[in-house]
Order: structure tokens, then sequence, then C-alpha cells
């Protein structure tokens, strides 16, 4: 028997668009009439080989495709399945009344997809659409139906904007005018005719899903800064509102600036069309073709383990998904007008940078160093460039740091254990573990058994030997037998009684000796007072749970920046589960020799939800929707200073945590 552990898996992102995976089964035919190529959208667009595509090019061949309803029916029923048995937070999600900083409303998210598969569509894409938007109502990162037939193309404004506070007042402002019309900074007074703050506001209330508290939904819709690895720099990002993955509700946004630097000064009225480029590269002709070549599946893909879970959730990270070379999309982008500012530092160095971690040297504050973590979508040996960089400030007399995980999205769950350890190193094996459990029924069971036996049981999630016994006498010890999966407990949530594990544990290794015994010497280790977080609530999964260890076992203060004015904002996003895909589920069974539970998809998809639930130490609310555990100690707002200076923002946060 092979036993595996959990350290491996990734705890994936709210932020990114999506490359959708392919099933393993042969794609089942879809009857579709044939049209002439002048009367047939699909083929107009495709005669456009990717250029000058407009709105209503890619509106009118999404609309044209359509319904089979066996199919519909079948993913409705499969996805339905999927929820009810396998995700994690079904019950979690009705909770009636959930705490600040969350704002979310209860989600009965089987019922959702029960009505759904009684309407009557006669549009695919309003059937898949609805799908989605059902999932995203439980704004969880984790969480997401995804088809590669609607999600061919995106869609992008000029205008990138913000919601900066000047003057104790906050406003929604132009960030970036790609046009380059002179228009940074105006003040948007109305998005659509409706007040513009408020627009936003409910917008992403509605239609953002990376977190359960709108003030974070809001910094995910609207512009900000990330870091590029392969540009080794900070770029402007435009967020969720301007840059969108799918297809908006209509072919403009149309917007009224008021530009104190312009003359005169009545409003200024701007309808402002989307810009809209492919996903991809795959060609078609017509209608019939696209659904064959863009939409259903195609030749079958190698099976892939579960424990590499292996692509993070990128869906929601607003940037062009091009599949090109990095020049020639600097190349498009500039010729678009869509190039994103490089951000330069004059009084920040630069010491050392990996592929998670970028580490400064303040000059002005020499006894303060900030750590980003960008990311944690990187090897176990990143843990490697965190010693580089933690020597450099040890070498540099450092003895403060502000770790800033803005715009992390998550990943590796054993590197988040190890950054936790390289600041507050275990005194105990597992003082940087989660109690978790996972739910119950008769599949998962079936499953059980057969992994636990098997030889490549290690590539399945429901191997009991991959879990710790928290019940044996004497340290953690994995368990022996199938135990935690043939003895559940019934737990109630919201009216409804469901099978769940016993409390078991993600068991995390300590240190490598040589990093603990470097690590022990530098000046802020094991010290809360000389360690700040700074976020802005975009911290998801494996960044949140070291988020939660920092502040809740150790004590950190964390910052968090932009929302809105005056409300709370979460520390992190989301982090209470790791993430596995449909296609992982029949991954799992086929592995074993056993039949899937669960019914195939016709469209190339990628289905994901949350399997574990985590919880606080001796807390029995999931960590997912633990409220208290999110809210952060210290408010900043977005300046038109700080939103474009990660310098400024930086020097803002030290001075007011030291100074």
């Amino acid at each position: 028997m092979v036993s595996f552990t959990l350290n491996n898996l990734i705890l994936s992102a709210t932020l990114a668009a999506a490359t959708v995976a392919t099933l393993s089964s042969a794609a089942p035919a879809v009857h579709i009439p044939r049209g002439t190529a002048s009367s047939d959208p699909c083929a107009r667009l495709g005669a456009k080989n990717g250029r000058n595509i407009k709105y209503k090019d890619v509106a009118d061949c999404y609309q044209a495709i359509p319904i089979d309803r066996n199919l519909a029916a079948t993913t409705i029923n499969t996805v339905h399945d999927l929820f009810r048995d396998y995700y994690v937070f079904t019950d979690s999600a009705l909770t009636p009344r959930v705490p600040a900083p969350f704002t979310s409303e209860p989600v009965n998210i089987l019922k959702a997809l029960k009505t759904i598969g009684g309407r009557k569509y006669t549009s695919d894409y309003q059937f898949h659409t609805d799908v989605r938007h059902a999932i995203d109502t439980l704004r969880d990162g984790h969480a997401s139906y995804d088809v590669t037939c609607y999600n061919n193309y995106s869609f992008e404004q000029n205008l990138s904007l913000y919601a900066p506070v000047e003057n104790g007042v906050q406003a929604l402002r132009v960030y970036r005018d790609n046009a380059n019309r002179g228009y940074e900074d105006c003040i948007v007074d109305k998005i659509d005719g409706k007040p513009a703050l408020a627009h936003i506001r409910a917008w992403a209330t509605q239609r953002v899903s990376c977190s359960h508290d709108v003030s974070a939904r809001q910094n995910c819709a609207l512009a900000r800064q990330g870091y590029d690895v392969k540009k080794a720099a900070f770029l402007d990002e435009p967020g969720e509102f301007s840059y969108q993955s799918y297809l908006p509700e209509k072919g403009y946004v149309d917007y009224e600036l008021h530009c104190s630097n312009k003359k005169p000064s009545h409003p200024i009225h701007l309808r402002e069309e989307w810009h809209v480029y492919p996903q991809s590269e795959i060609a078609f002709e017509d209608v019939e073709s696209y659904v064959a070549n863009v939409c259903l599946k195609g030749e079958e893909e190698p099976e892939s383990s579960p424990q590499g879970l292996s692509r993070p959730h990128r869906r929601n990270l607003a940037i062009p998904n091009k599949k090109r070379g990095l020049e020639e999309e600097e190349a498009l982008a500039a010729a678009a007008g869509m190039a994103r500012r490089r951000q330069e530092f004059g009084e920040a160095e630069k010491l050392v940078s990996g592929n998670a971690t970028v580490f400064y040297h303040l000059k002005t504050q020499p006894d303060t160093g900030v750590m980003v973590v960008h990311t944690f979508d990187a090897q176990d040996t990143e843990v490697n460039t965190v010693l580089r960089g933690l020597t450099a400030f040890s070498n540099r007399n450092v003895t403060k740091i502000l770790v800033d995980f803005q715009g992390n999205g998550g990943g590796l769950i054993s590197l988040s254990s190890n950054l936790v350890q390289m600041l507050f190193p275990n005194r105990r094996p597992r003082d940087a573990s989660y109690e978790a459990d996972l739910r119950v029924t008769k599949s998962v069971q079936r499953a059980a058994a057969a992994g636990f036996m098997a030889e490549d049981g290690g590539y399945n999630i429901y191997n009991a030997n991959g879990y710790y016994d928290l019940k044996a006498a004497g340290p953690a010890r994995q368990y022996d037998n199938t135990n935690l999966f043939t003895k559940p407990v019934n737990i109630s949530r919201n009216g409804r009684t469901t099978l769940y594990t016993q409390k078991t544990a993600m068991y995390f290794d300590p240190l490598p000796k040589n990093i603990l015994n470097a690590v022990t010497k530098f000046p802020w280790t094991g010290r809360r007072e000389n360690i700040r977080i700074l976020t802005d609530g975009r911290c998801g999964s494996a960044c949140g749970m070291v988020s939660y260890f920092w502040t809740t076992t150790h004590g950190v203060e964390a910052y968090s920046i932009g929302g809105a004015k005056g409300e709370d904002l979460s520390m992190f996003s989301f982090a209470g589960a790791s993430v596995l895909t449909l296609k992982d589920i029949h991954d799992t069974y086929s592995g074993l020799n056993l039949t899937s539970p669960l019914g195939d998809l016709a469209y190339k998809n990628e289905v994901r939800f949350s399997w574990l639930e985590l919880y606080g130490k001796n807390r029995t609310t999931p960590l997912e929707y633990d409220a208290k555990l999110y809210r952060s100690k210290h408010r900043l707002d977005y300046t038109s200073a700080n939103a474009r200076s990660r310098e400024a923002m930086w020097k803002e946060v030290v001075a007011d945590a030291w100074e």
C-alpha cells in the first residue's frame, strides 16, 4: 500500500482566466441546422481569424448554438450530484446570518440547480450561464463551472477604475485610460446612468465570486497592481469589471466623467465598446464546426493524479490569457494601447526574487524589509528563495518585516506551512496543521475501501492512510484502517444532517534542520511585534492559511486596504478547503477500477469544488464560514498615491506600525 500526504495539494486561487480541461470520453453528437455563410453567425466570427472582433460577433455566435435538452439534463444532473455528494460546504452555504466582515446571503445550491434543470431553455448559452452564476453565488473561490464553449473570448474596457479616498470622501475614479485621452483620476459620476460607486458595489455583489465579503469583492472588481514574474515588476491590472472572461450583458458601457483638469468642466459622456480578444487559436467555419472544435470534447487526455490538483483556479485573474510568446504578447498589447504600466521604485531596493516571493529593503526605513508573497503556486524549493531573502534582510540589519499578500490567490499548502514555520518555527509537530473533515457518502466509502487496499492508493484522496488519526493514543499517526470513512459522524448544519468523517488532520513536516537552524537566529523570528501583514482581501486558500496562523495563533497584526470606506475588510478571501475537479473524481474511480458515480459532460469543462473543510483551533464552524477569524486589526483606504505605488503603501503601513 502506498500512502500519500496532503502536503503537496494545491489550494487554488480566485484569480485568472481558466484554461479548461477536456474530459475523457468520446463527444456525443449535437444536431445543428446548417445555414449559409452569410446567415451563420459563427461563420462570420470565424472568418475574422481573431482580428477586429466586435462584441456582437461573439454574442451572435454564442446565441446561435442550439440547445440539446438531453445533454442539458445530463449536465445538470451531474453537477447537482457533484455538489450534493462531494462539495463539502453544501450545508454550510445555507447559513442565514453570517457576521461581518461577511455579507453573503444563504445559498441552497441544490435547489438552485434543480430549478435550472426544471426550466425549458431555448438558449444553450443561457443554460450554461445560469449554471455558472448559480455556483458563483457560493462565493467560494474553489467552486466554479466553466465550459470552453462560452469563455473562448475575453472582453476589456479602455477605462480601468478604482475607488480611492481623498479628503475623507470615497469616489470612483479612472485608474488607467488605455486610449491615452487624459482621463486618469477623473471622477466617474455615473455608469450606465446610475451612481458609479453604487453601481460597482452592486455589480461586485452580484457578479464577483472571490469572497464572502463584498468589500473584498469590490477590490476584485477594481484595478490594482500585481507582480509579474516574467517581467520581474509590478504591473497595472484592470480588475474584473473592466476585464471580463465571459460575454458582458451588452456591447458597451456608458460613463459620465467629471475631470478637474479638463475645460469646460461640464460632464464628459463616453460610450466605451468592449475590446474582444480570442482565448484560443481553434479554427471554425460555422456553428457546427464551432461546437465540434471549441465546445465538444475531443481526444482523451491522460489521467492525472488528484493529489496534484493540478491547476490552480485561475478563472478570475483579470489578465488576458493569450497563448503567445512574451515578446509577441507585449507587442500586440502595445499596438492595441493596452500595455500595462510597469511600476519602478526609487527607495525600495529589490534584494532577492523567486517564483512566489520578492524581497525589498526600504532605504528610508533601513531596519525594515518587505517580503512580497504574490502566490503559493510554486514548488516547495521556494523555501530556499525565502531563506536567501531573509538572510539578505539580516545582512542589511533588518529587524522588522512587512509581509505583502495582496492579490495572492493561493497554491501549495506545503509551501504555506513552510512559510509559517520560517517566521514561527514549530514547537510541536502539529503546530502548523489544521483539524479537518470530509463529506461521506456510500460512493465515497467505496472509493475509500478500494483505495486503501490498492497499490496505487496514494492517488486517491479517499485513502485513509493519507490522514491522521487524532483519537489514537500518543502522537498523531496515520490511519492503518478505513475507520475514517467507515465510521463517520452525523453533523447538523442549517437544518440538514449529513455524514462527515471524524476530525482528522493535515500534517505538515517540520522545517529541515538546516533551514530551522538558520531562521532561529534572525531578530524577528518568533516575535510578533516585529512582523506585520498587508492584504487587500484577495488572499486565497494557502495564503489564507498562513494569515490565519500568523494572526490567530501567533498574534501578528494585519492591515487590510481598500474596499468600501468605513467597512470591515477580510484579511483573506477563502481558506477552508482544497480543490478538485469533476475530472479528478472520474480519474479517481477509474484508477481504482470503479465506475464513477457521476455522469460525464458533453462540453470541455472545468467544474471545480471544495472537498475538505478546515477548522480553526478549538472551533466548530468550518474556517470557510468562520467570519470572526477573517477580520483584520487595521484598515487602510486606497488613495491616488498608494494605489499606484506599492512603495508609498509600504511606507504608510510601516509608519503606522512601528514609528
